[in-house]
C-alpha cells in the first residue's frame, strides 16, 4: 500500500518502521557523530533513521520529500563500484 508522506509521519514510529521494512528501498548509509544515519526510499518520499551503534538503539527517523538530503551521501557512493 503506498503511503503519503503525510500518513507516514503520522504513524507511531514502530508502524513507520515496519512500513520502512515493507515498502522501501534501502539507498545508502553515513555516520553523523557517533550515529549510524540509514536513507531508505519510500514511494514519494525519503526517510533517515538514526541509530545509537553502541547502546543497539534507534533514535529517530526524519523524513523528507526532496532530494536535497542525497548530497550528504555523495561522498559514500564510487562510481567504479556500479556495474556498467
Amino acid at each position: 500500500m503506498p503511503f503519503s508522506h503525510y500518513t507516514f509521519r503520522a504513524l507511531p514510529i514502530e508502524e513507520q518502521l515496519k512500513v520502512l521494512w515493507a515498502e522501501g528501498t534501502f539507498l545508502a548509509a553515513r555516520w553523523q557523530e557517533q550515529d549510524r544515519v540509514y536513507l531508505y526510499h519510500v514511494g514519494s518520499f525519503f526517510t533517515e533513521v538514526y541509530c545509537d551503534l553502541t547502546k543497539h538503539k534507534r533514535l529517530s527517523i526524519r523524513t523528507c520529500t526532496n532530494s536535497e538530503w542525497l548530497e550528504g551521501y555523495a561522498v559514500y557512493v564510487r562510481l567504479d563500484d556500479l556495474p556498467i
